[in-house]
């Protein structure tokens, strides 16, 4: 619809979508460090997307040039019912990605940080042009982590750190930005053998810094428990 005019679309059927992965991966012990990295690329033909219709409630878009004039009068006047249809995308998209994880032991102390990058190129072009592509998946991810089984005797923890990159959330019934948000949990555990248990207090999200991971979900909060485990 542009200055009153529009254009009659009939979408056709669907056809399979093609995808053409490659993907390599490495994994190596140098010294103390435990190293893993792998990376991707997907080229995606006849990707499947979805587009939104203008259907008026009046009128015929294939009809007459008078029946025509009813259906853009119908949808100028609000007259008009949006759908979401399924079709093939004429554009090729490639979209790729890499992953980088890093393990060691520093004092005994267990140490990982691990790295996500994925993108899609042209995105936001392809939105512009009305290709909904519906990736909605963040650029940047990072996850690190430090803990010990056993600190002393009898007593261990451990301790979670996640961020994500704010991202753009595509879905049938709404759209909308995904802030970036970070989550630490955190756990500390402790050993009685005299009584075959292991005690347990933690917590998800413990600094209570509510996020959503979809646009239209309700906020994700914080969870704390306390546990006793009992190993006959």
């Amino acid at each position: 619809m542009a200055q009153g005019n529009f254009v009659a679309v009939e979408t056709p059927l669907v056809q399979p979508e093609e995808i053409t992965a490659f993907e390599v991966g490495y994994r190596a012990q140098i010294g103390k460090f435990e190293i893993d990295m792998s990376g991707y690329l997907n080229q995606y033909a006849n990707f499947i997307n979805g587009s939104f219709v203008e259907v008026p409630l009046y009128g015929n878009v294939f009809g007459t040039p008078q029946e025509q004039g009813l259906a853009q009068q119908a949808v100028a006047n609000g007259d008009s019912r949006t759908y979401q249809t399924y079709t093939n995308s004429p554009e090729e998209l490639t979209a790729y990605g890499a992953n980088i994880g890093v393990d060691t032991k520093v004092g005994g102390i267990e140490v990982g940080v691990n790295y996500t990058d994925n993108f899609l190129e042209e995105e936001d072009q392809l939105r512009a042009r009305g290709i909904r592509t519906n990736f909605n998946t963040p650029r940047h991810k990072v996850k690190a982590s430090f803990g010990h089984t056993e600190l002393f005797k009898n007593f261990g923890f451990g301790v979670n750190y996640r961020w994500s990159d704010d991202y753009f959330w595509e879905a049938t019934f709404e759209d909308g930005e995904i802030d970036s948000f970070s989550v630490l949990d955190a756990q500390v555990n402790y050993a009685v053998p005299s009584m075959k248990s292991v005690f347990k207090i933690g917590g998800s999200n413990i600094l209570a810094d509510e996020y959503v991971t979809a646009f239209g979900t309700g906020n994700i909060g914080s969870i704390y428990y306390v546990s006793w485990t009992i190993n006959p």
